[in-house]
């Protein structure tokens, strides 16, 4: 630790201190002069400190301006509430029980957050909230009825789901609840890094080393604790706690145990013999959607793990449990009412289901893909090495040769990036590489080898040459001749200069490690006593809750069977005060695609549930709007291209959804096919007497084209039966459309309204003709995967934002915008489905010709460059047009609640729970 860092943290402390009082006392008067004023004055008084008065700053103002940016940027950022279903036999209680609570261990954590966390006191104030409503739902601990409360929290990846959970605990045992269990995944290394936090932030005490940690100090009273940083709940622990009873204790006890077999059999019999009924009790079940899950339901039995639960949970006559996770689907998709005479009712989150807001300052799905469409995107960078592009198709036993050119420039990346943080004066935080190449132990530990080689061999460059002036050092390194053509690419547009990185590197790394985290090696990830500098090399095991500490640089590099992995894989989202700029995440172009293509579908059901809440819908009718989701399924029905696996029925349900062609066959049949179609049907509209809306305009927003009302569904059906769709483009295969139509049809809406898109002259010549007016197409760019034969929109998106409001008149567009805004108050773009939710409106077809063409020539040439893997053969000129037409269409919701067939693979399953019931240590299989 160097000499400044306890004196930064000590100004840094008395500051936030200073200042969270001047807010309490008036809002306003924290001020960015008042912030700047008040460090410069800890600084000052910091050299009376007689622990500093030693330290000589040799950049004072670089020094203090740096905590200033800290400051700033943790306590500038917005953290939302978040929302809540439940069930309508919640009654709340906490605000008139909440003045008689002693918030003891509320309030020790609350304080540790702010003061040695340095959380800001809008995130502190949104968690506050946030637990209140959740500990509302559960259930008042004090109340002489049985309770038997079942929820499920939602967040992000990576958002702060467990210390969300630790204030939960807090305020659960300030208000009386006794026993408490945390199931903390399937693997000793997350229950272990679950174990340190819960002790730092809720318990303030460890076992191991009998030392007081986080929150703790001998003054003070503290949990019973039932497990440890080293020990699970086992049988031993069981021995050790004969006797000892919840009845004869003041204060909660404690269980942070691993979610498998043998831990939840040991601690269901010592419950039985030491606490039956002498609860209450909260479960905590984090990472809810994963082995919790009755995976046999189908063959009308109760697997292991989740009739373990139950029993656990029948066990006491009051009772909460409460699930975490970030992929919710397997839980809403419980069977509400299943059922077993031995263990209970399952764990469908019948009682409620609370959304956790991303704060402004999340790394996430948004920010990480939102540009990969772009030449360049900001932090993604694109692997053409990997195994499968060279054709190596991996199994148990296999190892690596080399590594592939890409993770040895994402290696480079990570120590110029870990020299930008020193740099920074960040020299004693934790940064961290992942790789995950692959979900067979043998490859991950032939790829620690070479990775270890690797690192050496730049370690003994940067000894040997780091030193010597700039130009001498590039002349006689080839390997630092790399690091600064990163420097260059990467970070040559920050405040530090090549040579101000060459000279930290040898100290950038001195002390990086590695670490391989599987089932055979011991090797672990120490973030709680000492700053690491670590490259983390695994498969499965780096998921499902680990947190990586810094992570700066991922390289993820799995072939498409592991995609149902994806979204819990992704580590690199997450919380990046102060280095955001330097993340960087390698992954293969498939793999991106089909991430955003999740993150999409996902945000369209997140505003679906959000409008459900205003709605007042009860968790049953969420699990059923869910399970009927055609987003829910579709995400998936992508993956099953080039999978090889087994093709399952599923229901999906169109009734109030928005579906969009997002890729078009490239042969010139099929192109001119379904250009002549359109013309035809616009032919076919006047012939039926259907003309433009002579009265629309683009008031409000709307875009510009034509509008034509009430066209008869006949029309409709047959263009979208002789539309000849991609098999890029599932949303839009024809089958279920077409059923869809008839129900509306023997539901009365048999009319339609048709809007024809017009796009601008400023990014395209190519025109097309309807209804006699010659318009301008829309210009689409090609996305990622466009190939000879197939285009795809860029974004996966064809529409743009806003245009299902084209039938409304102005009143319904305030009337939608304004419920978007009272629901979403720091939100700016209008989500386009309260449009499709105005009552009483028409289908809607919206007929998008298109021009398929890069914008302008630069945009052509930075896509031709080997990195960006562009093509002559895929796109043969900047100046090269296709055209086109695709469509839309924004169905009302009515309450049609038959349901259409699609299918997917059972890479859904996997992905949505139904992948594994206790850990394994089987060589020949992957390392899930």
């Amino acid at each position: 630790m160097s000499d400044t860092k306890p004196m930064a943290e000590w100004i840094y402390e008395n500051v936030e201190r200073d200042l969270d009082k001047k807010r309490d006392d008036d809002p306003n008067s924290v001020t960015e002069s008042v912030v700047e004023q008040c460090f410069l004055t800890w600084l000052k008084m910091a050299k009376y400190y007689p622990d500093f008065m030693n330290i000589k700053l040799e950049n004072p103002k670089a020094f203090i301006d740096k905590l200033i940016q800290d400051y700033k940027t943790k306590e500038d950022f917005l953290k939302p509430v978040g929302f809540c279903y439940q069930d309508d036999r919640i009654e709340p209680w906490l605000n008139i029980e909440k003045p008689n609570i002693d918030w003891f261990y509320w309030n020790r954590y609350h304080d540790y957050l702010r003061t040695k966390k340095h959380w800001s006191t809008d995130t502190l104030r949104s968690m506050d909230r946030d637990t209140d409503n959740i500990l509302d739902v559960m259930a008042n601990p004090k109340m002489d009825e049985p309770f038997d409360r079942r929820g499920l929290v939602v967040a992000s990846v990576q958002s702060g789901k467990t210390a969300n959970y630790i204030g939960l605990i807090s305020k659960a045992a300030d208000a009386g609840y006794k026993i408490i269990i945390v199931m903390a995944g399937i693997y000793n290394v997350l229950r272990n890094q679950t174990q340190e936090r819960i002790e730092d932030g809720f318990v303030g005490y460890d076992l191991v080393s009998k030392k007081y940690v986080g929150v703790g100090n001998s003054r003070q009273r503290r949990p019973l604790l039932g497990t440890s940083r080293i020990r699970d709940f086992n049988k031993a622990t069981e021995d050790a706690m004969r006797g000892v009873t919840s009845g004869h204790v003041q204060e909660p006890l404690v269980f942070v145990i691993k979610k498998n077999t043998n831990s939840l059999r040991e601690i269901s019999l010592w419950l039985e013999n030491n606490c039956k009924d002498d609860g209450p009790l909260l479960l905590i079940d984090d990472e809810a959607d994963n082995a919790s899950i009755n995976v046999k339901y189908d063959k009308g039995e109760v697997s292991k793990i989740n009739g373990q639960i139950r029993k656990i949970l029948g066990l006491f006559a009051q009772s909460a449990y409460v699930g975490y996770t970030a992929t919710p689907f397997a839980n809403v998709l419980i069977d509400s009412k299943s059922s077993d005479e031995e263990v209970g009712d399952d764990i469908f989150p019948r009682s409620f289901i609370y959304t956790l807001e991303q704060s402004t300052a999340y790394f996430g799905a948004e920010k990480v893909f939102g540009d990969i469409d772009d030449p360049k995107p900001k932090y993604v960078r694109w692997i053409f090495d990997d195994d499968e592009s060279r054709g190596i198709k991996r199994r148990s036993g296999d190892v690596l040769d080399e590594l592939p050119q890409s993770l040895e420039q994402a290696i480079d990346t990570f120590i110029v990036a870990c020299a930008m943080r020193v740099l920074s004066g960040d020299g004693d935080e934790h940064m961290t590489m992942m790789i995950n190449m692959s979900p067979y132990k043998t490859v991950q530990h032939s790829i620690y080898y070479l990775v270890g080689d690797y690192v050496e061999l730049l370690r003994g460059s940067i000894n040997s040459y780091a030193a010597l002036p700039s130009s001498l050092a590039l002349n006689a390194s080839a390997k630092l001749r790399e690091l600064y053509q990163i420097w260059e690419k990467e970070y040559s547009g920050l405040p530090f200069t090549w040579n101000d990185v060459l000279g930290v590197l040898q100290e950038t790394i001195r002390p990086v490690t590695l670490a391989e985290i599987n089932s055979q090696s011991k090797d672990g990830l120490d973030y709680m006593h000492a700053p690491q500098r670590v490259i983390a090399i695994g498969g499965y095991r780096l998921s499902r809750g680990l947190t990586l500490e810094g992570l700066l640089v991922s390289y993820y590099a799995r072939n498409a069977r592991a995609y149902d992995s994806l979204m819990q894989m992704a580590r690199w989202f997450g919380y990046r005060f102060g280095y955001e700029n330097l993340c960087r995440v390698w992954m293969t172009e498939q793999s991106a695609r089909w991430y955003a293509y999740v993150a999409n579908a996902t945000k369209e059901l997140t505003d679906e549930v959000r409008a459900m809440c205003t709605a007042r819908s009860t968790p049953i009718e969420y699990g059923l709007r869910i399970k009927s989701s055609p987003d829910t399924l579709m995400i998936t029905a992508r993956n099953k291209m080039g999978s090889g696996t087994a093709i399952k029925p599923a229901k999906v349900r169109l009734d109030g959804a928005f579906v969009e062609t997002t890729a078009f066959d490239r042969d010139p049949e099929t192109l001119s096919h379904n250009e002549k179609l359109a013309q035809n049907f616009l032919k076919e509209l006047q012939a039926q007497h259907c003309y433009p809306d002579k009265s629309y305009s683009t008031d409000c927003g709307k875009p510009s084209g034509k509008l034509i009302r009430c066209v008869p569904s006949s029309l409709i059906r047959d263009y979208i039966r002789r539309y000849r769709n991609s098999s890029g483009s599932p949303k839009t295969n024809s089958e279920y459309l077409l059923r869809h139509i008839n129900l509306l049809d023997e539901r009365g809406y048999d009319d339609w309204d048709v809007f024809v898109t017009a796009g601008r002259r400023s990014e395209t010549h190519a025109s097309f003709t309807a209804f006699g007016d010659t318009t301008i197409r829309e210009r689409r760019a090609p996305g990622c995967g466009t190939n000879e034969t197939v285009f795809y929109v860029s974004r996966m998106r064809l529409s743009s934002r806003g245009v299902e409001k084209v039938i409304l008149n102005n009143a319904e567009i305030a009337q939608a915008e304004k419920q978007f805004h009272e629901e979403n108050p720091h939100k700016e773009n209008v989500a386009d489905v309260y449009y499709r939710r105005i009552p009483g409106r028409r289908p809607l077809l919206i007929i998008h010709p298109v021009a398929l063409q890069f914008k302008n020539t630069a945009d052509y040439e930075k896509w031709l460059k080997p990195e960006n893997k562009g093509s002559l053969s895929v796109w043969p000129s900047a100046t090269h047009v296709e055209e086109t037409v695709g469509w839309s269409i924004s169905f009302p919701e009515v309450g049609i609640r038959e349901e259409v067939t699609y299918v997917y693979n059972d890479v859904m399953l996997r992905q949505i729970g139904h992948d594994i019931e206790s850990e394994g240590n089987d060589d020949d299989e992957p390392d899930l």
